[in-house]
């Protein structure tokens, strides 16, 4: 998983697009998960950094994993 922005090098979180569910505002607040709109792109990125930088990851599952703990983190319950 690449966490440092190609651009700035600074340490980025999962981005998320869609409509998020509540917990997901929550870690964006927290600056856990950044949050990418409601209309996906052709080939979305999938990480952001503060400086809204965006960058596409390649390790989909290490992804997947990272922002279902983000959001557990932050009450997300797999019901």
């Amino acid at each position: 998983m690449t966490n440092s922005c190609p651009e700035c090098g600074t340490t980025g979180v999962p981005l998320l697009f869609g409509l998020p569910v509540p917990e997901a505002h929550a870690a964006a607040r927290d600056g856990d998960l950044a949050l990418g709109g409601c209309v996906m792109p052709e080939r979305p990125p999938n990480r952001q950094c503060p400086r809204g930088h965006r960058w596409h990851d390649a390790d989909e599952i290490a992804w997947d994993e990272q922002l279902l703990a983000v959001l557990v983190a932050h009450g997300y319950t797999q019901d």
